[in-house]
């Protein structure tokens, strides 16, 4: 990437997406309150991962929460993603309220892409797998899952993962049932007398279903089910999804070491359908 921007950025203006050179306007509520939705888009090898998925996304989590989503945004980010060639890094698409007084009916969205280098997971570091924390401090769970403009509770829980030493953490209810981790959807195998299940933290409790996560789903039985602390300490297997890391297995969780066998064939299966075998 030497002498390459590290940074693009791009604003739909009605028919088109064009590049823009600058921030977001100062009146717009997503600038002023966070009031945005936004996806963040792999690209790997000239190629923009699971775009259709991130825009379903996009557009169901527009629904949710009142913004519109015009059809003609919808045609401009499919073109730019058919059109424009861009190195490895993570496309971001915000789905901004636009100018307004606070509570007001969104009628004018804006949207604002942006593009940045990004160093993605080797084969080696996949293999070797993430530590995981489940932390003990819970979350409301509502608007848990959604990507927007409010992600304080994301990043703090992070941040007190890492600073125990681990790369992710676990996120829990106030019930103490997982709802993902801190950046990303969890995957759990766990054994039962008829044999192994894949598990994720339900839905209905309010986690997001990110496209990587739709992407095993598609390629392998996932069932959804509230676990809870225990069911994580007998786990057989465990993963982290999300854009950036794919499927990223997990070698440990509160220090305590987990076989990774299972989740890292998922990973191997998951670059090789994007044709990203080869950077060990």
């Amino acid at each position: 990437m030497k002498g390459r921007a590290t940074l693009l950025a791009w604003r739909w203006e009605g028919a088109r997406i064009s590049p823009h050179h600058g921030g977001v306007p100062l009146d717009d509520r997503g600038f002023r309150y966070g009031q945005h939705l936004f996806e963040s888009v792999a690209v790997r090898d000239g190629s923009i991962l699971l775009g259709r998925e991130h825009l379903g996304l996009l557009a169901a989590a527009a629904a949710r929460n009142g913004f519109p989503f015009p059809r003609a945004l919808a045609t401009a980010l499919r073109s730019f993603f058919k059109a424009r060639k861009l190195a490895d890094g993570m496309l971001r698409i915000y789905l901004t309220a636009g100018p307004g007084t606070p509570g007001s009916a969104i009628l004018k969205p804006g949207c604002f892409l942006t593009w940045e280098a990004t160093r993605f997971p080797t084969q080696a570091e996949l293999a070797k797998g993430y530590g995981l924390l489940a932390l003990k401090e819970p979350v409301a769970g509502i608007g848990w899952g959604e990507k927007s403009g409010n992600y304080a509770e994301h990043l703090t829980a992070l941040s007190v993962a890492r600073a125990a030493g681990a790369d992710e953490g676990i996120i829990f209810d106030q019930k103490g049932r997982a709802l993902s981790c801190a950046m990303g959807n969890l995957l759990v195998w766990l054994p039962f007398r008829s044999g192994m299940v894949l598990c994720t933290p339900a839905l209905k409790l309010g986690v997001r279903s990110g496209a990587v996560l739709g992407w095993v789903r598609r390629h392998t039985k996932v069932v959804e089910k509230e676990l809870n602390r225990s069911d994580l300490r007998r786990a057989t297997a465990m993963a982290v999804t999300n854009s950036r890391l794919g499927v990223m297995p997990v070698a440990s969780l509160d220090g305590r070491n987990i076989e990774n066998s299972l989740s890292h064939d998922i990973a191997l299966t998951y670059l090789r359908s994007h044709g990203l075998l080869g950077d060990a």
